[in-house]
């Protein structure tokens, strides 16, 4: 990706140095929700002015199609209780702006992976929610406590009516799985990409005097882009 006046590092939370220049950083969370909790728990002492918790999600919400960003608002865990999200509206408006499809709806964090379509089917149905991942709630509720603020966006990976493969021994017993976890592998990088695309988008916004939170700058920017496409 591209951030100009930005430097941008990929480091495990526990490497994290106190940055001397603007600096975006890509943290390495791991899967789940225990690897979520021990990276913040990792995260040293040092000024974070905000979270973007992006990655992959499997959509819920029939006809999502791979490649949608959903902006999580608001953010459940598997009890239906919210996490704090307080950056959704800056990043969802940052992502309209730069021309990327992008939903704004609940999302679900849940421990283990929705492999069927009857577990996608019955998360939608207790939730709500557009999509489920497995990082989410618990990395923004650990963020909150230490007063870091959030938004939770997620690529969608796979779609409601596909089955995920969770195991070699799972793609080896069904040719089915096996093609459906093959083309799923293969928009990993187009899904990365996008997520790529929405973080420069929003750090342009920063680019431009917002600070994040910055409801007023939300405001000011979504009236650009009305007045733009009259």
């Amino acid at each position: 990706m591209s951030a100009p006046g930005w430097r941008v590092t990929h480091c495990a939370p526990q490497e994290l140095e106190p940055p001397r220049e603007p600096t975006l950083a890509w943290l390495r969370t791991g899967i789940g929700p225990a690897a979520a909790r021990n990276a913040v728990e990792r995260l040293p002492q040092v000024a974070i002015r905000a979270a973007i918790l992006a990655g992959f999600a499997g959509g819920l919400a029939p006809g999502l199609a791979p490649g949608t960003l959903v902006v999580a608002d608001p953010l459940l865990d598997s009890k239906g209780r919210q996490a704090s999200t307080p950056l959704a509206r800056e990043v969802f408006e940052a992502a309209r702006a730069a021309g990327l499809g992008v939903e704004r709806g609940p999302l679900v964090t849940v421990s283990e992976v929705a492999a069927t379509t009857g577990e996608k089917a019955r998360l939608r149905a207790a939730h709500g929610a557009l999509a489920v991942d497995m990082e989410s709630a618990v990395l923004a509720t650990a963020l909150a406590e230490r007063s870091i603020p959030a938004a939770a966006v997620r690529v969608v990976l796979d779609t409601a009516d596909e089955a995920v493969p969770v195991s070699a021994g799972a793609l080896l017993r069904s040719p089915r799985l096996l093609v459906a976890g093959v083309r799923i592998a293969l928009r990993m990088r187009r899904c990365t990409a996008i997520s790529g695309r929405l973080l420069e988008a929003w750090l342009e916004r920063l680019a431009r005097g917002a600070e994040p939170g910055d409801r007023d700058h939300a405001d000011r920017d979504r009236d650009a882009e009305q007045r733009e496409t009259r």
